[in-house]
C-alpha cells in the first residue's frame, strides 16, 4: 500500500485558480482576478518553495515578470478525501494528480504555452523506481512531482506550483451557470471506487458542474487517459469563452467563495499579480495547448498500462516553447518540414467519407506521402477546416494550409495522436479542392512548336 508523506504546510492563497487545466482560465480573466486579489486577504501559512526554483519571479516593478516562468499545475483527485467528510484540505490535496500541466508564461511576448502530461506517464521516482507520474504527489507532494516532471522534460525548470482538488470544480462551474460543450459520442461508464456514474448523450449542450466534471474525467474508450487530456483542452477553451461573457462579471464573488478552500500554491501575492499582468496582455487566441508525445505501452513490456514518452517527438515542443535545446531538436525540425516524412491524418467534419478520401489524394499529389484517413471523434465546425499542429509545429501546419488554400491553424493536441498534423475537413476545403481540380481540367494544354 502506498505510504503518504506528511503534507507540509504551504502558503494557501484565495484566488481563482482551480482544478488542473481550469486553473489557467481564471487567471486569464485578468482584471477581475486583480480586483478579487485586492479584496481577499491571504491566509497566514508558512511558505515552501520548490527546489532549484527562482527566488523571485518579479523585476524592479513588482507587478511585472522578470523572465519566463514555468508553473506546474496539479489537479488532485480528492474523491477519497472529500471536504464534507472529516478530512482537511491538506489531506484532500495529497491524492493522485489526475491532471498535470506545465504552463510557461513569457513576459517578452506575452505568450502562453500549456503542456499537458498524461497521468499514466512512465517515470522513475527516486528511491521508488518505475511508477506512474500521477503517484509522485502521493509519494512526495508537489516537490517530488516537480522533480519528476523536470527530469522527464529534459531538465525544464519548475519555478512554482499550484495544487487544486476536484471538489471545488463542480461548484465553480455551477457558479458560472454551467458551460456549453459539444459531446462527440454517447458516454456511459460506472466506477464505484471513483464515485463515477457517467451517462452523457452526444451533441451540443450546457453541462452543470457535476456532469462537466464527469465529461473531463471520462476515460472509458480506446484512447483512455489520452482522450481525457484531449477533452480537457477543448473544455479549457469553452470555459474561457464562458468567463469572458459580460454576464460572468457579476458571478465572480461566488466563484471566489467556492475556490478559496481548494487551492494551494507557493506563489507570493506579488508574483500572482505579475502573472495576472502577463496574462492580461496575452493574446488568448494564440494560447498553445500541447500534450506530451508518446505511445501506449505494450502488454509484453509492463504489467500495468503506461504512457511512454517519445523524446524525439517532444524535442520540437521543448525547444520552441520551453527553451530546452537538445540534439533531437534539430533532427525533429528536419522531420516536421519534410513533406515525405510528415504524418498527416485526415478526419472528417462533413461526415462524407468521399471528402476525406479526396483530401488524402490531393495531399499525396503534392508530395505528402504519409497522408492517411483517421477515424477520431471530431467536434469541429463542418463548414470550416481545422489544421491542428499536433506536436506544436505551426510552421508545418501553415505550409499545409498554404497548399490547401484554406484551413484554420491551431497548436493543440486534439487530433490523431500518431500524426504530426491532423486536418479536420470542412466544407470550405472540399469546395477549394474541387475548384482547383476544375481549373486543371479546363486549362488547355500548351501547344509545342517544333
Amino acid at each position: 500500500m502506498t505510504q503518504k508523506n506528511k503534507t507540509p504546510r504551504f502558503k494557501r492563497l484565495q484566488q481563482p485558480f482551480f482544478w488542473g487545466m481550469m486553473a489557467l482560465v481564471f487567471v486569464t480573466s485578468g482584471a477581475a482576478f486583480l480586483a478579487l486579489m485586492t479584496l481577499t486577504p491571504l491566509k497566514n501559512f508558512a511558505s515552501s518553495h520548490l527546489p532549484h526554483s527562482s527566488k523571485s519571479l518579479t523585476g524592479l516593478i513588482p507587478t511585472n515578470l522578470e523572465h519566463p516562468v514555468n508553473i506546474l499545475i496539479l489537479g488532485i483527485d480528492n474523491s477519497g478525501h472529500p471536504h464534507k467528510g472529516n478530512y482537511t484540505p491538506a489531506e484532500a490535496l495529497a491524492g493522485n494528480s489526475d491532471t498535470m500541466l506545465v504552463v510557461r508564461l513569457q513576459p517578452n511576448n506575452n505568450q502562453i504555452s500549456v503542456l499537458s502530461i498524461p497521468r499514466d506517464t512512465l517515470v522513475s521516482l527516486p528511491k521508488i523506481g518505475i511508477d506512474k507520474l500521477n503517484d509522485a504527489n502521493v509519494r512526495g507532494g508537489p516537490k517530488l512531482a516537480a522533480e519528476a516532471v523536470s527530469q522527464l522534460l529534459e531538465g525544464v525548470s519548475i519555478d512554482r506550483y499550484v495544487r487544486l482538488d476536484t471538489e471545488g470544480f463542480i461548484h465553480l462551474v455551477d457558479a458560472l451557470g454551467g458551460v456549453e460543450v459539444t459531446v462527440p459520442k454517447q458516454m456511459d461508464y460506472t466506477d464505484k471506487t471513483q464515485h463515477l456514474n457517467i451517462h452523457i448523450s452526444p451533441g451540443r449542450q450546457k453541462l452543470d458542474g457535476l456532469h462537466l466534471q464527469e465529461y473531463v474525467r471520462f476515460r472509458h474508450d480506446r484512447l483512455g487517459d489520452i482522450g481525457r487530456v484531449q477533452r480537457q483542452q477543448e473544455v479549457l477553451k469553452e470555459i474561457l469563452h464562458t468567463l469572458l461573457q459580460p454576464e460572468s462579471i457579476g458571478k465572480l464573488p461566488q466563484i471566489l467563495q467556492v475556490v478559496k478552500d481548494n487551492v494551494e500554491t507557493d506563489l507570493s501575492l506579488q508574483e500572482i499579480l505579475a502573472v495576472a499582468q502577463t496574462l492580461v496582455k496575452s493574446d488568448r487566441h494564440q494560447m498553445h495547448l500541447m500534450m506530451l508525445p508518446g505511445r501506449f505501452s505494450r502488454k509484453d513490456e509492463y504489467k500495468l498500462s503506461y504512457w511512454i514518452y517519445n523524446p524525439k517527438a517532444a524535442a520540437g515542443i521543448l525547444s520552441q516553447y520551453f527553451d530546452v535545446k537538445t540534439a533531437k531538436a534539430e533532427e525533429n525540425a528536419a522531420h516536421v518540414t519534410d513533406p515525405k516524412t510528415l504524418k498527416i491524418a485526415v478526419a472528417n467534419a462533413t461526415k462524407q467519407p468521399r471528402d476525406r478520401e479526396m483530401v488524402v489524394s490531393f495531399l499525396r499529389k503534392h508530395g505528402f506521402r504519409n497522408a492517411y484517413i483517421t477515424n477520431i471523434d471530431t467536434i469541429a465546425d463542418p463548414q470550416k477546416t481545422q489544421i491542428i499542429a499536433q506536436h506544436g509545429n505551426p510552421d508545418s501546419a501553415n505550409a499545409v494550409s498554404s497548399i490547401l488554400g484554406t484551413g484554420q491553424v491551431q497548436v493543440a493536441s486534439i487530433g490523431d495522436i500518431l500524426s504530426d498534423i491532423t486536418i479536420v475537413v470542412g466544407a470550405d476545403l472540399v469546395d477549394q479542392i474541387k475548384r482547383q481540380e476544375s481549373k486543371v481540367r479546363t486549362t488547355p494544354a500548351r501547344r509545342v512548336h517544333s
